[in-house]
């Protein structure tokens, strides 16, 4: 099982508790606006603390019986329209007129709404800062300059008499031909704004915003900008969830040429300040401490066992969570712990305990406590076991050495690459019994240890050592088969040369990889594996997927060429959430995935999950097909 990486309602880290702070605080703001920053490193968990906010607003109630409405806004998907501040109005008119019950008067309104709304965009096309809403200073130009304009670009007379034509059905229903300035576009945007939430009994209209930090600078700021222009807006609350790093790179960037009175350049402080003026009140995720993401380590491994709704997993939760709110005292959760509360699921799971037992100090330690970075290793740990086992050689593999050998390639690469040229013939690393005496006689002469000439790092790597599960006589040929990446570490230097060429040629465009199609049929079964996993692991690792990710077109290609590859394509499609994906994933499977063979039963039910879980664009497209 794959765990998502997608924002969640189950709380894992005691972020419930600064959702719910957030929702009462929308409350206690009645009728004014309020802003409110979610801040934290790249996956901390800001996306889940909207999820939490937004399912805490559909259980909340109001004393004047009107009702909480909750949007969501993703900065990063808006990222292509020219203008930012255009997004964001359309989008919250757009998903008000689909997620909530309008009144009577809803449709006049809308129709204002839009025509404010379109007014703004025709003269932003016309190249006219008709958005400079920020002072309010800079005017719209006249309708005549507009045609002048659009005369000069639009190329056919029915282009020009279309565009015309538009633009004075946008000055109609706008009502704005006695005053074009922006001021008075965005004043009567306000009051019919004001106006619709009126209409549909709304209380607070709650926007919550995200993925402003993977924006370009210039999209990040204008969206922040048309956040400012709605806080002067009653009714409304904002949420936006950024890394306040990133955002200050922004301003910087944005505005490079900030200066005091003094003429001196104050980029850092006048970051500091705009923030401080957007964002009223700032939560910032605190990172987990080692304790802490050790139970986060243990309730995803048996999470990979067990449905969210299993009573004693949710017990195992509720245990978790309750060490977690007293972080001056946590205690770790034991196999002792686990099994007591598990009871009879205990067993189901009981390896995933031993695992996360093992593995989560070393992890907690080179991940700074970031609940992504965590998730991500545990993600491959399980894909690669998968993918073992679904090769044949499964057996000869421990999911907790695995997961040993993981820490070490991931966290101590050039002695993890080292390492094969000093195993023996079967693959056992026989200088083991050396190094743990080392490590034990360092208590007495630790000096004389560690003068001692090594082609390791004793100190770097002595405690992933000694951490169970021991190595000692294990052949590790197999988990370095399982996590490789484009070394082969038992071949010769020529051999990993050509593989990484392989693995480089199916990243580049289709016409380039069918020009050299006998170059993969001459690849061996052990040979096109490893470049399949390459690729693989390089594709999951950018976890990118609402467009076709550089690969993909190339292990389509390979699995042509080597069917017995098709169940490992199988798995990499089934690992891409489901919620995330692109229209990209319907098509273009039939020549590596035939119709005909067995492989295409799984890629039909991978479709049947996108139908109930897929995005609405997705959906779509499933149904016209």
């Amino acid at each position: 099982m794959i765990l998502s990486d997608n924002e969640t309602k189950i709380d894992l880290l005691n972020n419930e508790a600064i959702a719910k702070t957030i929702v009462s605080l929308i409350k206690d703001s009645k009728e004014q606006p309020i802003s409110i920053g979610i801040h934290g490193d790249w996956g901390a968990g800001k996306s889940s603390i909207l999820e939490m906010v937004e399912n805490e607003v559909k259980t909340s109630a109001t004393e004047s019986g009107k009702k909480y409405a909750c949007i969501r806004f993703n900065g990063w998907k808006h990222q292509g329209f020219e203008d930012s501040k255009v997004a964001l109005m359309s989008s919250i008119i757009s998903e008000l007129e689909k997620k909530e019950k309008l009144g009577a008067k809803a449709g006049e309104i809308l129709r204002k709404l839009w025509g404010n709304i379109n007014w703004m965009s025709v003269a932003k096309t016309a190249g006219k800062t008709a958005l400079g809403l920020a002072t309010g200073t800079a005017p719209l130009t006249l309708l005549s300059s507009t045609m002048d304009i659009l005369k000069a670009t639009v190329i056919t007379e029915e282009g020009i008499a279309g565009a015309i034509e538009s633009i004075g059905g946008y000055l109609k229903d706008a009502n704005i031909t006695e005053d074009t300035s922006s001021n008075k576009q965005f004043s009567e945007f306000q009051e019919n704004f004001n106006e619709l939430l009126e209409d549909a009994s709304i209380e607070k209209l709650i926007v919550l915003i995200d993925d402003l930090d993977r924006c370009l600078p210039d999209v990040a700021i204008n969206t922040l900008e048309a956040v400012r222009l709605f806080m002067f807006t009653e009714k409304t609350a904002f949420v936006v969830a950024a890394d306040e790093s990133m955002i200050r790179y922004a301003v910087k960037k944005h505005f490079p040429d900030a200066i005091d009175e003094n003429k001196f350049n104050t980029g850092d402080a006048f970051a500091n300040r705009y923030l401080e003026k957007l964002i009223q009140i700032p939560f910032r995720i605190p990172a987990l401490g080692e304790v802490e993401a050790c139970i986060y380590i243990m309730l995803l491994m048996v999470g990979s066992v067990f449905a969210d709704e299993n009573p004693n997993y949710k017990k195992l939760r509720e245990e978790g969570l309750s060490r977690i709110r007293k972080p001056w005292n946590v205690e770790s959760l034991t196999v002792d712990d686990v099994k007591g509360i598990l009871g009879t699921d205990y067993e189901k799971s009981a390896n995933e305990v031993l695992i996360a037992t093992q593995i989560c100090h070393l992890l907690a330690q080179n991940t700074d406590g970031n609940p992504r970075k965590i998730k991500r290793f545990v993600n491959m740990l399980l894909l690669r076991y998968e993918i073992a086992k679904n090769r044949g050689f499964g057996d000869e593999l421990e999911l907790a050495i695995l997961a040993k050998m993981m820490l070490a390639e991931y966290y101590e690469t050039d002695f993890y690459k080292e390492l094969p040229n000093h195993l023996d013939s079967e693959g056992k690393w026989g200088e083991i019994p050396e190094i743990l005496f080392d490590i034990k006689k360092m208590v007495e002469d630790k000096e004389a240890v560690e003068s001692k000439e090594r082609w390791y790092d004793l100190n770097k790597i002595g405690e992933w050592l000694t951490t169970e599960p021991e190595i000692i006589d294990r052949d590790l040929r197999p988990y370095y088969y399982a996590c490789k990446e484009k070394i082969d570490y038992f071949s010769g230097k020529s051999a990993q040369n050509d593989l990484s060429e392989v693995v480089d040629l199916l990243f580049r465009d289709e016409m380039a990889i069918v020009g050299r199609i006998e170059e993969l049929k001459n690849l061996t079964n052990q040979e096109s594996d490893q470049v399949f996993d390459v690729v693989v692991q390089k594709i999951m690792e950018r976890g990118q997927f609402d467009t076709k990710p550089k690969g993909t077109d190339g292990l389509i290609i390979l699995v042509q060429s080597k069917p017995e590859l098709r169940k490992s394509l199988i798995n990499f499609i089934d690992a891409i959430p489901v919620s995330k994906v692109g229209v990209w994933i319907l098509h273009g499977w039939d020549k590596a995935i035939p119709k005909d063979c067995e492989e295409r039963k799984t890629l039909d039910q991978y479709f049947d999950k996108l139908k109930s879980s897929g995005t609405s664009v997705v959906k779509a497209a499933l149904k016209k097909m």
